[in-house]
């Protein structure tokens, strides 16, 4: 069962930059430091976890079985830029954006008795395609993606790491089609306040902001995590196993800078 996804006031930012986008058929970029939460909101909000599942059918006999009235308001696609045979990347899409509309075109049959129609326009069913971890493409590919953008009616948006914006502006074709750019900014201290109290709870420990133990582990977490939506994420799976196997009953300093220990941390 996938945990519940927190959306955090940067993530309804994101959503925002993602619906102007969509309006606007533009290319847009997102950037940010590494864990701050940039590919699970991408996923969040293409639906992906619910959407991939749909389209990963194995067979003719598989199509859209599974699918409910959820899948006809599913028109993003979410893609991770390959590290290596990236020529492959626009057929992936292209593969992506056909399956979704099968899968629509097979719920609707099956459920509304309308007649089946596959297109052999994959952007029919399509009005954003989200690609992460474009810094790992060469120009050849990024190319590539302005004219699939160029020869479609869909909107893109590229996200990457702080300085993406900066290497991007060095390919004027693909640079001057960019509407919207959007950096994707760690958890502020309140936010995370907010996430580790839903962490607390998860684990089944009682949480009293008014005790010094809690407070002070409150306060470690915040200063070895500094915002960094994934650090809190690994901590607290290493703050679960300890908890488990000490048969403790709360999260203390000790056992947060146990859990620290084990894992490795690029930052302070």
């Amino acid at each position: 069962m996938n945990k519940p996804f927190i959306e955090t006031k940067e993530y309804k930012r994101f959503a925002e930059f993602c619906d102007a986008c969509r309006k606007y058929k533009y290319i847009g970029i997102c950037y940010g430091l590494p864990g701050v939460g940039k590919t699970l909101s991408s996923q969040h909000y293409a639906k992906w976890s619910y959407v991939n599942k749909q389209i990963s059918y194995k067979g003719a006999d598989q199509i859209g079985i599974n699918a409910d009235e959820r899948i006809l308001n599913c028109k993003t696609i979410f893609y991770t830029a390959p590290s290596i045979k990236a020529s492959q990347m626009i057929g992936d899409i292209r593969l992506l954006g056909g399956r979704l509309g099968m899968v629509k075109s097979v719920y609707k049959y099956l459920e509304e008795g309308e007649e089946e129609k596959y297109s052999t326009d994959w952007t029919e069913d399509v009005d954003l395609v989200i690609i992460d971890e474009i810094d790992r493409l060469k120009l050849q590919s990024l190319e590539q993606l302005r004219d699939l953008y160029d020869q479609n009616n869909f909107a893109l948006i590229l996200i990457g790491m702080p300085g993406i914006e900066k290497r991007l502006a060095r390919y004027p074709q693909l640079y001057s089609r960019i509407g919207f750019a959007h950096e994707f900014e760690k958890l502020s201290k309140d936010e995370t306040h907010h996430i580790l109290q839903y962490k607390w709870d998860e684990l089944g420990v009682s949480i009293k902001l008014e005790d010094f133990s809690d407070y002070e582990a409150i306060s470690t977490i915040i200063r070895i995590t500094n915002g960094n939506f994934r650090l809190i994420h690994r901590l607290f799976s290493q703050i679960e196993r300890i908890l488990e196997i000490n048969q403790l009953n709360s999260i203390t300093t000790d056992v947060v800078e146990a859990a620290r220990d084990s894992l490795v941390i690029g930052i302070k």
